[in-house]
This record gives structure tokens, C-alpha cells and sequence, in this order.
């Protein structure tokens, strides 16, 4: 955590950053957007979509998708991609790369608790700040006189952080079974680079790691079309949040593979 908290800090100021000018200025973005006719001429599909839902006539039920798009679909996705991948990095290959790994590996611990051990602070570092900067939209909401659910808001939050520890936990894998930190940051930035391009290719969209986290999905949990049992529940409705913590328990049991098999 000593080496972390730094890390936290700028990752959550980077969110919070991000969110405020967003919230504050939406009465004057509203206004634009009723006006505008720029997303009828959009020929990308899932844009169209959230240009109707953040110009409908219901300005609450358009400022609930406005922050689905913002703080969700967009910062998380981004910022805590970002910030699972630079803290996984290291988390091993660093070790390798400063001839500690041994020295590590040596200790009377097993390597269960020392995977553990490394680990849990960093989902702390990823996972708390998405909660407490989504928490404070509320607040700021407050102060333009519109409000959020909290209950909605709190699951989309659930699933952004899954998946930032999805995204941290794959990384930590890498990190393990690659012996050099720009090796793990190359293949890890290639399939994020990858997986966000299949996203923008329309006829390929359902392939893409990001279609578990992008506005189709948020906006209905926060305007609340989505119940916490839908979300859950891979057979009678979407169950995305199930394919992420399953995605979470793989990368995990790899992790825990690799470093019995590690060598300094």
C-alpha cells in the first residue's frame, strides 16, 4: 500500500476531474444537445443511441444516461483500464527486473499468500475510487438540482470496478508469465488497443471485451430497466457482471499457476 497509495491518488483526482466539469456543466450541455442535430447524422449505431437517450425531453432520465455515458462508459472504461494495467505491470515483472523475485520466492511463505498478498491492495487501488468518485456525483448533483438513484448508480459502480479488477487481475497474469515490465505493458496495450477497435467496428461489436461495459448496459442499470438479478444471471437475463467476476476467477487460478511454475 505504501507504493500504492500515490498511484490511488492521482487515478481517483483523474476521475474526479473528469466527472465534475461533466455534472456542473449540464444544464448548458442539455440545452446544446436539444438543440443539436449532429447525432440524427452519426452513421455509428451505438452513438445515435446515446445522442436519443442524453436529448430526450425527460431531462432527469436524460442526465441519469448523460452520467451513464460520463462516468461510466466513459472515465471507468478509460481511467480505471489505465490504472489496472499500470499497477499490474509490476507487480511481478518488476521483481524479476530488480533480481528480488528470488529473494521473494525464498521467504517462508507460500506463494499463495505471496499472490495474495500483492494483490489485494492493488484491487483496493482499483476498485475503492470508482465508488467513492461515483458517490460524490450524487452531491454534485444536488448542486444543479437534479439527483441520482443511489441504489442504480452503486451497481453500475459494482460492475465498472469488476471489471477494472478483471483488467488487473489479467495483467498480474502477464506480469508473472512475462519476465520483462514493457513486455507485459505491450501485449496487455495490444489487446486493449485490439479489443477497443473490434468495438468501433459495428459488424464486430458483440466480440469485444468492451460490449460488457459500454452504454447499452450501463445506461439501463441506472435508469433502472436492469435489476441486480439480471445482472447476475447468465440464463433468463444478460448476467455480464457473472462473466466478469467468472473472468476475475480465471485470471486468478492462472496467476496462482504461473507463479508455482515461476522461476527468478
Amino acid at each position: 500500500m505504501r507504493e500504492l497509495w500515490l498511484i490511488g491518488f492521482a487515478y481517483m483526482a483523474i476521475l474526479e476531474l473528469l466527472a465534475i466539469p461533466v455534472l456542473l456543466l449540464w444544464p448548458e450541455i442539455y440545452a446544446d444537445l436539444q438543440r443539436s442535430s449532429l447525432f440524427k447524422t452519426i452513421g455509428v449505431d451505438f452513438i445515435k443511441r446515446i445522442g436519443d437517450a442524453v436529448s430526450g425531453r425527460d431531462e432527469e432520465v436524460a442526465y441519469i444516461n448523460w452520467c451513464a455515458t460520463m462516468l461510466l462508459f466513459r472515465s471507468c472504461n478509460l481511467v480505471t483500464t489505465a490504472a489496472a494495467v499500470l499497477i499490474g505491470v509490476g507487480l511481478f515483472a518488476r521483481e524479476r527486473e530488480n533480481n528480488t523475485l528470488e529473494f521473494l520466492l525464498a521467504r517462508p511463505v507460500s506463494r499463495s499468500s505471496i499472490l495474495w498478498q500483492k494483490l489485494w491492495p492493488s484491487l483496493l487501488v482499483v476498485v475503492v475510487p470508482v465508488f467513492l468518485v461515483n458517490a460524490s456525483a450524487v452531491p454534485w448533483s444536488w448542486s444543479i438540482e437534479l439527483d441520482l438513484p443511489w441504489w442504480e448508480l452503486f451497481l453500475g459502480s459494482m460492475h465498472a470496478a469488476i471489471f477494472g479488477a478483471a483488467m488487473l487481475l489479467m495483467t498480474t497474469w502477464a506480469s508473472i508469465a512475462l519476465r520483462v515490465q514493457a513486455h507485459v505493458a505491450a501485449v496487455v496495450g495490444a489487446f486493449v488497443v485490439f479489443q477497443l477497435g473490434v468495438y468501433m467496428t459495428q459488424r464486430i461489436r458483440p466480440y469485444s471485451l468492451f460490449r460488457l461495459v459500454d452504454f447499452d448496459w450501463y445506461g439501463p442499470i441506472l435508469c433502472g430497466n436492469t435489476p441486480a438479478w439480471q445482472m447476475f444471471d447468465p440464463i433468463h437475463g444478460p448476467g455480464y457482471t457473472t462473466y466478469l467476476l467468472a473472468a476475475c476467477a480465471v485470471f486468478y487460478a492462472l496467476s496462482w499457476r504461473a507463479l508455482r511454475r515461476a522461476t527468478p
